[in-house]
């Protein structure tokens, strides 16, 4: 009988690691602000806390507005070089943000230090973790093996897969033809700034099925510290598919202003989890549940 932990940034939060977005926000405001005016998600979200969602929408005309000289008719009929040109620094300014918003991210998740750490709880021999985080926080504090760590969307050590899950990540190979082909490349380059920053969530699940559907006769399912965005559901679904008869302990945090109990509780009854089988608590009571021996 095994047991299988999904691991959320929750849960490197209550270790004490500075994991939210709006560490990151405190962190790159001041260098990633000028980009954002062009992704208006982040016109009501102050402080990124829907980071990854916000880069699904891109206002093209916006930035083409404001970050490069359009050529008139008359000056394209004089010579093709300011076609050229045009297209070639949209292209230039296009790179500059999607590489300056990565290396950003991937720089930030990077300096998480587990050092800084506080364990609180203790989890139990043999089992296996699905891990949403980058951080190495299970094998550095918790001295779970990496064998036994899945790291669905990456790891800081390696490679980090973040992004959105608006459309199907093909944004400029499906545009339609505009009023203006002469600058059809640069419309394309607009276009592929969201398919830069798209999640490619089915071909992670396609790479990893092997793994989260080879866990073998999986009785119980812990769920610690994870929202359950929209974009995750596919994950689940997979899971909850190949353990049909697990029952499910969902650790989530309560305040004032989230009750991330109820509202990760109804997205797992609406994924299909039976009731009578999903459990969700404080995840503040984890230090009694599994308590450092």
């Amino acid at each position: 009988m095994t047991t299988l932990v999904i691991i959320g940034n929750g849960f490197d939060m209550q270790n004490g690691l500075p994991t939210s977005y709006c560490h990151f926000y405190d962190k790159y405001n001041n260098q990633l602000g000028e980009y954002f005016v062009y992704f208006p998600e982040f016109f009501d979200d102050q402080k990124w806390s829907s980071f990854e969602e916000n880069l699904g929408v891109f206002d093209e005309d916006n930035f083409r507005e404001n970050e490069a000289w359009q050529p008139s008719m008359d000056d394209m009929i004089e010579s093709s070089k300011y076609v050229n040109g045009y297209n070639d620094e949209i292209s230039q300014k296009t790179d500059e943000l999607v590489g300056d918003i990565k290396s950003a991210f991937t720089t930030w998740i990077r300096s998480v230090d587990t050092k800084d750490s506080t364990r609180f709880m203790e989890f139990p021999k043999g089992f296996k973790f699905i891990n949403f985080n980058y951080t190495s926080t299970l094998q550095d504090v918790y001295f779970v093996s990496d064998e036994d760590v899945l790291h669905i969307h990456g790891e800081a050590r390696r490679d980090v897969i973040f992004g959105h899950g608006t459309g199907n990540g093909s944004q400029s190979s499906s545009m339609v033809l505009n009023d203006e082909p002469w600058f059809e490349e640069a419309h394309q380059t607009l276009a592929s700034v969201t398919d830069k920053f798209h999640k490619p969530v089915h071909d992670i699940l396609d790479e990893h099925r092997a793994n989260l559907e080879g866990y073998g006769d999986v009785t119980k399912i812990i769920v610690i510290g994870h929202s359950i965005n929209d974009i995750d559901i596919p994950y689940f679904e997979c899971i909850l598919s190949a353990y049909p008869n697990a029952v499910w302990r969902n650790w989530n945090h309560k305040d004032e202003e989230n009750d991330g109990i109820s509202s990760t509780h109804e997205k797992l009854l609406n994924i299909g989890v039976h009731v009578d089988k999903l459990y969700s608590l404080s995840s503040k009571n984890l230090v009694r549940a599994y308590p450092i021996s």
